[in-house]
């Protein structure tokens, strides 16, 4: 699975989804046309010795307007309410209940720790848990616009009947919608259908009116009966299309599950409990949202089934099945140590690793997943502990963000104790003095785990904590690019405003100078003088997305923290395979030395994560030791 290719091809789809839906239009048009004229038609024939007239130009002008406006305006509405809501939207709208990040609830717990280590394994943000209390069968969902708002879904039917191994291969399919940018091509389905099915509403409606009318009834009635009729046939094509869409999504995903926990019994397990238990959504507005589920939410017959029979499912995962080797998998997880504490230099082929690095992005395998839960299972349980509380949670962003410079980590605990007091600072420092020790490779995870639970606080209480976090990256008057990287990953979470900031379309030429920029301060990481950094420059411009010639001068004027945010934003809205040249370009600026520490493999995790490219851990770093002074470029 090529992250690049699976998102460039859910674009495709949705501009297909685009054309469809513009062809069903034009069809509804015609037909509601064709019943007003007929409709007239007969009115004026019962009044006057005249035949009725099939075309009429301003008939069809209004009647396209109309209907057409309705049914786009309807689509839009239910599109943009659902993509402004996030995933949490229709998660409430099925009847789930947000799962609190401290829950003490022993399948809750169990469900948190299966999402938290397939998030960290991807490199995506973590995302909100529901349960579906009310279903009792087998099934789940991811749903969301970005992965920054998205969340995962289970039935209390899956929580209960599924062991740990089956509930991963089934929360590892929902990643894998996820990775492939499926659940924005899903919302656009359900606005879809929604436009076509309010004219059927209109329709039921236009007859109800038409009983209580003496004069004129017939000719509405036979409209509305038109409307109604055509609504339907839309709605009916409108799930062929969406059934078309999801059937082969869904095989891709039980695929990716496969890949990313090497366990095909566990997936194939949960099939097989559907198989016997079934997978059944019963809330009203369950059918509107069917492509979106693990398994298929009611009973359709093949030709609309929004996913492939489960014996077929079944069959294709069987045949691959090896008992060792999920064997040696189970026992690589319970056994594998985590990262060491170190971050040594470790040498390696330059354009290699710049070209791994991208092939690693929406890549997580099954080590990823087993190095994951190592790592987890390794945090102390005072830490684990902290980062699922809210006050605890605050306090690890805050460890995250300290200096190693006593007298700068003393400016920042004394503000830190002014804006949030003696506990919170020597808590933070309990913390910090932990992550000195373990070092770099456990900051992202940290970070991931802490984001959702600070989500889950009120919009007074996020503020705050955003405040405290500006006030402690700006403390020593020069803000590191991973403190830069982190605080925007974290303003994008707590922060509504920050999320109504999008990059938008950029001229070719200010694309090319935002990429020189971003290259150049890249370029300082990790080089000990001006000529390894103009090497390093030249290096990575040589890969980059657009042709030069390049002026490393063009990009070495300093950065203010807004002005940075402005170019990853830019950068970060361009389409997957530009991206995809630029994050080998950003990795080749980094590692051109041919040395890399953990701490400079992070931040190259963290500016991926910035331009929307999840990169899962970089194993081959994970256990190098750490240096005293990480360099992670200045702002």
């Amino acid at each position: 699975m090529d992250f690049f290719a699976a998102q460039d091809l859910a674009r495709r789809n949705s501009r297909r989804l685009v054309g469809w839906f513009a062809l069903a239009v034009i069809g509804i048009v015609a037909s509601v046309y064709l019943a007003l004229a007929i409709g007239l038609g007969l009115g004026a024939s019962a009044t006057a010795d005249a035949r009725p007239v099939l075309w009429d130009p301003q008939l069809f002008a209004v009647t396209a307007l109309v209907v057409g406006s309705f049914i786009l305006l309807a689509s839009l509405f239910k599109t943009l309410s659902l993509a402004r809501g996030g995933g949490a939207t229709i998660a409430r709208e099925l009847g789930g209940r947000l799962v609190a990040r401290a829950s003490n609830d022993p399948l809750e717990r169990r469900l948190i720790n299966v999402v938290d280590e397939m998030a960290i394994a991807s490199g995506v943000p973590v995302p909100a848990v529901y349960v579906l209390d009310a279903e009792q069968g087998i099934n789940a969902f991811a749903a969301g616009a970005r992965s920054t708002d998205g969340v995962v879904a289970v039935t209390r039917g899956a929580l209960e009947q599924l062991s740990r191994d089956e509930l991963q291969g089934v929360i590892a399919h929902e990643f894998s919608h996820i990775l492939n940018g499926d659940m924005r091509l899903n919302l656009r389905l359900i606005g879809v259908l929604h436009g076509i099915l309010l004219l059927t509403l209109a329709g039921r409606v236009l007859m109800r009116s038409a009983r209580g009318s003496d004069r004129g009834a017939a000719p509405m009635i036979l409209v509305g009966i038109a409307l109604v009729v055509v609504g339907y046939i839309g709605v009916l094509f409108g799930k062929l299309i969406k059934a078309a869409v999801s059937r082969q999504r869904e095989y891709l995903a039980d695929a990716a599950a496969v890949q990313f926990t090497r366990n095909p019994d566990g997936i194939a397990g949960a099939l097989k409990r559907i198989a016997g238990i079934g997978s059944t959504i019963r809330h009203p507005r369950a059918e509107e949202a069917s492509h979106m589920f693990f398994g298929s939410g009611g009973a359709a017959s093949r030709l609309f089934a929004t996913h492939p029979p489960i014996a077929e499912r079944i069959r294709r995962l069987d045949p691959a099945f090896d008992p060792a080797l999920a064997e040696a998998s189970r026992a690589r997880s319970a056994a594998a140590p985590a990262a060491d504490a170190a971050d040594t230099t470790t040498a390696l082929d330059a354009g290699a690793a710049a070209a791994g690095f991208a092939a690693s992005v929406g890549e997580p395998r099954a080590e990823h997943v087993a190095y994951t839960h190592a790592l987890l299972e390794r945090l102390p349980p005072w830490i684990a502990d902290a980062v699922h509380q809210a006050g605890g949670a605050r306090e690890v962003v805050f460890a995250l963000l300290l200096a190693r410079d006593t007298a700068v980590r003393e400016r920042q605990l004394a503000e830190l104790e002014k804006r949030s007091g003696t506990m919170a600072r020597a808590t933070t420092e309990r913390v910090a003095d932990w992550l000195r020790e373990a070092g770099p490779v456990y900051r992202l995870p940290l970070l991931d785990l802490a984001t959702p639970t600070l989500a889950e606080l009120s919009d007074e209480a996020r503020a705050q904590v955003v405040a405290t976090v500006d006030a402690l990256v700006v403390a020593d008057g020069r803000t590191s690019l991973f403190e830069f990287v982190l605080r925007r990953l974290l303003h994008h979470v707590l922060d509504p405003a920050a999320q109504r900031h999008g990059g938008g379309t950029s001229s070719p030429a200010r694309l090319k100078q935002n990429i020189a920029r971003l290259l150049a301060l890249l370029s300082q990481v990790g080089s000990g003088s001006k000529e390894a950094g103009r090497a390093a420059f030249e290096a990575a411009t040589a890969i980059a997305p657009i042709e030069g010639p390049w002026d490393i001068s063009a990009g070495t004027a300093r950065l203010d923290a807004r002005e940075l945010d402005r170019i990853l934003a830019e950068l970060g809205a361009t389409r997957p395979p530009f991206r995809k040249k630029l994050i080998e370009a950003c990795a080749t600026a980094v590692l051109t030395d041919a040395q890399v520490t953990a701490a400079e493999a992070e931040l190259l995790r963290a500016i991926a994560k910035a331009l929307d490219c999840p990169v899962p851990p970089q194993l081959r770093y994970a256990s190098a030791a750490a240096p005293a002074h990480p360099a992670d470029g200045r702002l």
